[in-house]
């Protein structure tokens, strides 16, 4: 691939699909088949599903849900948190082959495809723990894909917030503790605009009910890209 212009400029540029599949198949040669990077979140939703059978019989329906989306928030915290963390050698190769936009395009999608297996993972050993929430009004076969869509969704959502402040700590000194404090702003009311879609989609809402909040989803994962975009090419060259 070719070697990036210094003079060219980068809100500008075009982004380019073979340099996001170069992104993406870097980070599963680093990530996954080096260092198992997918295996230690998966693992950490088992113990969690397991511990929370154990402590927690028969929760109800608001309980079931935070602690699923306690899960899928610290596991997408975890790798979000090691996505940016390269040395200066690894950046000086991606400052080559890759825009600014472009390798945080592949580190979102990265993290997102990490989140989401970890939401999957988390949903079936809840329900297979824990049980599906028992309401009795809502046809449980009626309420599964809108509420899968809900979830999933908001791990996407979730994944772009830290991802883009994991893209900006990543320059600066303390980068851990500036990624927690540049998320809280963000991932605040990501969250909630999450669990209130996942909540209504459990308790069956109708899809027509559901659009906005599968919009406000989609939002919250547009706006960490936009500001990416305008954020992350200056702080790149530094």
């Amino acid at each position: 691939m070719a070697r990036l212009s210094s003079a060219q400029p980068y809100l500008c540029a075009v982004i380019r699909p073979q340099a996001i599949r170069q992104m993406l198949r870097w980070e599963w040669e680093l990530e996954y088949r080096r260092s198992n990077g997918w295996f230690l979140p998966v693992l950490f939703a088992a113990m969690v599903a397991y511990l929370c059978s154990l402590l927690v019989r028969e929760p109800s329906p608001t309980v079931w849900l935070a602690l699923l989306w306690m899960t899928i928030v610290f596991s997408a915290l975890q790798t979000a948190s090691r996505s940016f963390s390269a040395s200066a050698g690894q950046w000086l190769y991606l400052n080559q082959i890759v825009q600014p936009i472009e390798l945080l395009l592949g580190k979102t999608m990265s993290t997102a495809g990490s989140s989401l297996l970890v939401t999957w993972t988390g949903l079936l050993l809840f329900g297979l723990w824990l049980g599906w929430p028992h309401i009795p009004e809502t046809d449980a076969s009626v309420a599964t894909w809108p509420f899968l869509v809900s979830i999933s969704l908001g791990a996407i959502a979730i994944s772009a917030t830290l991802s883009f402040t994991a893209a900006l700590a990543s320059k600066m000194d303390r980068g851990t503790g500036m990624m927690a404090i540049l998320s809280l702003p963000l991932l605040l009311p990501t969250l909630l605009v999450s669990m209130r879609a996942s909540k209504l989609a459990l308790l069956g809402e109708t899809p027509l009910v559901l659009y906005p909040n599968w919009a406000g989803e989609i939002l919250m994962a547009a706006i960490p890209l936009a500001l990416g975009g305008l954020l992350f090419p200056y702080l790149w060259r530094s």
